[in-house]
């Protein structure tokens, strides 16, 4: 009788294992790294296979005084975080039309997340600080093509706070501060 039990538990365990198994391969996998996909995805797959949505990304006019939108076909995938991958990675590879770009083009995008409270985390590389023109305005613009852009285009996102290699910097370039999150600022858009 006690073999039994024995058997009959381990035999449990091994069909809840498998069930466990399952359920985290199927619903829990995320889709940066599958193996029905094939592995890791970054930097964004703009593939065809997706709907594209019209997004307003925001670069510099050419006095580098305002920002203005450029509307771009962008890819739609699954998820807000994906999305807001593939724009900033838009928005690094800078303007198609007659607009100036407002991120150096070595610039690489590290990491996006997002906070509870609604904030967007962008973490950059140096690039960014070290092949930056300088100067406060263009500073300014560099920060809110960044912020304007993420936060007119998804609900989901009311400020956006700048990271350097994962760490807070008290500047970009030696001008603004950008060790506080920043909302969207309407102003500047012409």
């Amino acid at each position: 009788m006690k073999h039994k039990r024995v058997l009959f538990i381990i035999t449990a365990g091994v069909f809840l294992v498998g069930i466990g198994s399952w359920i985290i391969y199927h619903y829990l996998t995320p889709e940066e790294y599958s193996p029905k996909k094939g592995g890791v995805t970054y930097p964004v797959d703009i593939s065809t296979k997706y709907k594209r949505e019209a997004t307003h990304l925001y670069f510099s006019d050419q006095d580098e005084r305002f920002l203005k939108a450029e509307q771009r076909g962008l890819p739609i995938y699954k998820t807000t975080l994906k999305n807001a991958r593939a724009v900033i990675e838009a928005l690094i590879s800078g303007p198609k039309g007659n607009l100036s770009r407002t991120i150096p083009e070595e610039t690489k995008l590290l990491a996006i997340y997002f906070a509870p409270d609604r904030t967007a985390y962008v973490d950059f590389d140096e690039a960014i600080t070290e092949k930056h023109p300088g100067g406060s305005a263009s500073e300014l613009l560099t920060i809110y093509s960044v912020v304007n852009t993420l936060t007119l285009n998804f609900s989901e996102i009311d400020n956006v706070k700048i990271l350097i290699r994962g760490r807070e910097r008290k500047t970009l370039a030696g001008h603004v501060s950008i060790q506080q999150p920043f909302s969207a600022n309407l102003l500047l858009i012409r």
